[in-house]
């Protein structure tokens, strides 16, 4: 059985770091920098109420997640916006309509908080555009980076 909820993340902390570095092999653009995850500023931004961390669970196992940041935007500070922070479903459980779900779940849960606009990026070598147009998202912005 496939649910989906809310949840902390200090909660489910130990399970997110056993699926963080199999989810950073499979989609860092820069694996040369090697995983840290700051676990602290995870909770932080949480206790501060900005933290939106949504699951997907299969018999309990954890087996996707979606994270967001929430604030408002700095250019439209009537806008609280989701910006997404990770998102990842494990590649087994890749099947179905399980990151539809999740990411339907994920943004009943962020109007519920107030939100007004969600912001999500995908990766140039793992190009979710078309999960993103079936779901009613547009395509507004590039992001390019340089490692110095």
């Amino acid at each position: 059985m496939i649910s989906y909820q809310e949840e902390l993340f200090k909660d489910i902390e130990q399970e997110l770091s056993k699926i963080f570095p199999e989810h950073y092999a499979e989609v860092s653009s820069t694996p040369e920098i090697p995983l840290d995850i700051n676990y602290e500023s995870y909770k932080n931004i949480q206790a501060n109420g900005n933290l939106v961390l949504t699951t997907c669970r299969k018999n309990s196992e954890l087996v996707g997640y979606t994270i967001f940041i929430v604030s408002p935007n700095i250019h439209n500070k009537g806008c609280l916006t989701a910006y997404e922070d990770l998102y990842y479903i494990r590649k087994q459980h890749r099947k179905g309509r399980i990151g539809i779900n999740l990411f339907k779940h994920a943004e009943e849960v962020l109007k519920q908080r107030g939100v007004k606009r969600i912001i999500l990026t995908t990766k140039v070598h793992l190009d979710n555009s078309k999960l993103f147009e079936y779901l009613d998202y547009s395509y507004f912005a590039k992001l390019y980076q340089k490692l110095i």
